[in-house]
């Protein structure tokens, strides 16, 4: 009987510290349910706040695109412009012109002297004389720069049809002389050897032949070469510019 009491006891201390023990343990699962539960409602809360967070971004716009017959139109426009600009250029151009050209005639008109010195022809802008006596190339050329003129220098058909009037073989103002094959004017300008008013369409006196003259038939707008020293007639001329 004493030791059933001795025992009870320790089987009370025993139960007690058993059930201490579940407590324990119970605290212990609540406490870790509930911060599992803090756990979820965080995450919880934080897609929440994420989800409004992106659901306030606006959405990208699309950049406004104009209609493809606006361009068109407005590339119809600037071409008309473009196009009204030069035709307004081209007409101021061709009224300067205009205007130069008659100030230059005007001009023109009024430097030339209208008569040629007695016995001298006129034709255009220029005036004409056949020297009365035979003489070289050189010679006659003297004479014409002593009475103010120089041999003369064909410039167009319509001179060399005039001066074809002239009767005989007259020396006119060219000569390679100074180098041969190269055939100039006494003003410096270049006759060409292929040029149509040469004889048969070539030159045919070589080297000995280096001064130009008209071919002998009267009304004939060709020319020749000619040896210097010949003597011919010389045609003089002037122009009537001051």
């Amino acid at each position: 009987m004493a030791e059933v009491i001795y025992t009870m006891p320790n089987m009370a201390r025993n139960t007690q510290g058993e059930r201490e023990e579940r407590i324990v343990d119970i605290y212990a699962t609540s406490e870790s349910l509930g911060d599992q539960h803090q756990d979820y409602v965080g995450t919880e809360e934080s897609s929440n706040t994420l989800g409004t967070v992106r659901s306030q971004q606006p959405d990208p716009v699309s950049p406004p695109r104009w209609p493809i017959r606006a361009v068109v139109v407005l590339l119809v426009l600037l071409s008309v412009a473009l196009l009204a600009g030069l035709l307004g250029l081209a007409v101021k151009h061709k009224i300067v012109m205009d205007r130069l050209k008659n100030v230059t005639e005007q001009r023109d008109s009024l430097l030339i002297k209208h008569d040629c010195a007695r016995g001298w022809d006129k034709f255009g802008r220029k005036c004409y004389l056949l020297s009365g006596r035979w003489r070289s190339w050189n010679k006659s050329r003297e004479f014409c720069v002593s009475n103010g003129a120089d041999l003369v220098v064909v410039d167009s058909k319509e001179e060399m049809d005039f001066i074809s009037g002239y009767s005989g073989a007259p020396w006119l103002g060219a000569t390679d002389e100074a180098s041969e094959g190269v055939w100039r004017w006494v003003d410096g300008t270049v006759l060409l050897v292929d040029n149509h008013s040469w004889n048969g369409g070539k030159l045919d006196g070589g080297k000995k032949k280096n001064c130009l003259r008209r071919v002998w038939e009267q009304h004939n707008n060709k020319w020749t070469d000619e040896r210097c020293e010949a003597l011919k007639f010389g045609l003089c001329e002037y122009n009537l510019m001051k």
